[in-house]
C-alpha cells in the first residue's frame, strides 16, 4: 500500500524498465511532475537503505520555491514518511532516513563543481534551467537512475543529447494528468486554449515551442559554407561564464550567416586557451575578433602566434550588433549543441530599449564580434 496519495504519473516514474537509465519527464504546467518525482525518490530512499539521493535545480532559490516545498508538502501529508525521516538539515538540505538513506537538494556553479561525490539516483528538476556540462558530470556518477523534468518552454539540451538514446525513455504529461489539480488551476490552463497560442502549447499541451522572447528566430541547423572566407569570434569567460570559440562566415549577398561552435569551455587558464586555440585552428594567420575586456589574454595569444585582434565595443554595440544579426538568416552547424542551445534561450530582459539578458550569449557574443567585423562597411582583409 502506497503510503500517500498518487497518480498515474507517479505510477510510470516508479517503474522502471529494464535498460533504462533516463527518464525524460517533459510536461506543462501542473502535470504533477516534481512531485510525482519526489515521492518515487521518497520511496526508493526508504526500500534501498543508505541510499543517496540528489535532487539539482537551477539555483537554491528556485529549489526552496519548488522542489523543496514540494517534498515538504509530501511530508506533511503523511504520517509514514514522517516516521521513516530521521533528521532535516535546513543549512545543507539533506533529508537523512532512519535506515541511513539521504536526500540532498543541491545546485551547481559549474561542471567542475558537479564533479564532487557520487549517488544512487539523481533527479535534475527543471532541466532547462541546468547546463548540459553541469547534467554530464552529475549523470556519470549517478549509479542507478536519473530522472529530469521540464516544461518544453524552449528547446535545449535534452532534445540534442539525451532523446534518442538507447537508455532514456520519454514520459509526456498534461494537466489532465494530474487528477488532484483544483478546478480554478485547470480553468486559468484552459484560458490559455483561445488567449495565448505559445502558452496554450507549451503549458497546456506540454509540446515544444519557440521561446516566447527569443531574440533569434530567424536561424535553423545547417551545414557551414567552406567556400566563404570565415574568421573566429572568441568571448573570454572563466568560472560561471564559459570561454567560447566561433568560427564564422558570411554571405552577404544571400543573407547568410554561418556559426560553428569550436569551443565552450569553463576554467580555462590563458595556456589552456592558447592550446585550445592551436588544436582547433590550424592556421594562425586565420583572424580571431577577441572580447576586448581582456587585452593581457589578446596580448598572449598574439605572443603564441595567433592573427588576434579587440573587437570595437560601444555604449550601443550589442543592441546594434544582435539587430545586425536579425537581419540575416544563421545557420548553425548540426555539432554546434551550445550555440543552438543559447540561440534557443537567449532572450529580451526590456525588448523595448533592447536589453538582451546576461546569460545564454557567450557563443552569441563570439559571433557577435565576428559578424560586425565581417558585417563593416570597411573592406575585409584577410593577413
Amino acid at each position: 500500500m502506497k503510503p500517500f496519495k498518487t497518480s498515474k504519473l507517479f505510477d510510470v516514474n516508479y517503474s522502471i524498465p529494464k535498460g533504462c537509465k533516463i527518464t525524460d519527464n517533459c510536461g506543462g504546467t501542473s502535470s504533477g511532475k516534481t512531485y510525482s518525482i519526489l515521492q518515487v525518490l521518497i520511496l526508493k530512499a526508504y526500500e534501498i537503505p543508505g541510499s543517496i539521493i540528489t535532487v539539482c535545480g537551477q539555483d537554491i532559490p528556485n529549489l526552496k520555491k519548488g522542489a523543496l516545498r514540494d517534498i515538504e508538502r509530501i511530508i506533511d501529508s503523511s504520517d509514514f514518511v514522517k516516521g521513516i525521516i530521521k533528521s532535516y538539515n535546513k543549512t545543507d538540505r539533506i533529508y537523512e532516513f532512519t535506515n541511513g538513506s539521504k536526500i540532498e537538494f543541491n545546485s551547481y556553479d559549474d561542471e567542475q563543481d558537479a564533479k564532487n561525490g557520487k549517488r544512487d539516483f539523481l533527479f535534475i528538476n527543471e532541466a532547462n534551467g541546468v547546463s548540459y556540462e553541469v547534467f554530464e558530470q552529475l549523470y556519470v556518477r549517478t549509479s542507478r537512475h536519473t530522472w529530469i523534468d521540464y516544461n518544453p518552454s524552449a528547446h535545449f539540451w535534452v532534445n540534442d543529447r539525451i532523446r534518442g538514446r538507447d537508455h532514456v525513455r520519454t514520459i509526456k504529461s498534461t494537466f489532465n494528468h494530474n487528477p488532484f489539480l483544483p478546478q480554478d488551476v485547470i480553468d486559468k490552463i484552459l484560458s490559455y486554449k483561445d488567449n495565448d497560442e505559445y502558452r496554450w502549447k507549451v503549458y497546456g499541451l506540454g509540446e515544444f515551442a519557440p521561446l516566447e522572447g527569443a531574440i533569434f528566430k530567424n536561424w535553423q541547423e545547417g551545414e557551414f559554407n567552406d567556400s566563404l572566407p570565415y574568421i573566429w569570434g572568441l568571448d573570454f569567460g572563466y568560472s560561471n561564464d564559459p570561454t567560447a570559440l566561433c568560427k564564422t562566415a558570411l554571405d552577404k549577398k544571400r543573407g547568410v550567416i554561418y556559426a560553428s561552435e569550436h569551443l565552450y569551455a569553463t576554467h580555462l587558464s590563458t595556456p589552456q586557451i592558447v592550446s585550445q586555440l592551436s588544436e582547433v585552428i590550424e592556421n594562425k594567420s586565420d583572424l580571431i575578433v577577441c572580447d576586448n575586456s581582456e587585452p593581457r589574454l589578446i596580448d598572449e595569444l598574439i605572443m603564441s602566434g595567433f592573427n588576434a585582434v579587440a573587437c570595437v565595443k560601444g555604449p550601443d554595440s550589442v543592441r546594434k550588433g544582435i539587430k545586425d544579426m536579425q537581419g540575416f538568416q544563421i545557420i548553425a552547424t548540426p555539432e554546434s549543441q551550445n550555440l543552438k542551445m543559447e540561440l534557443t534561450q537567449y532572450e529580451w530582459n526590456d525588448k523595448r530599449s533592447g536589453v538582451p539578458i546576461d546569460k545564454y550569449n557567450h557563443l552569441i557574443d563570439a559571433l557577435r564580434y565576428a559578424h560586425s567585423f565581417l558585417n563593416a562597411d570597411s573592406q575585409v582583409k584577410f593577413w
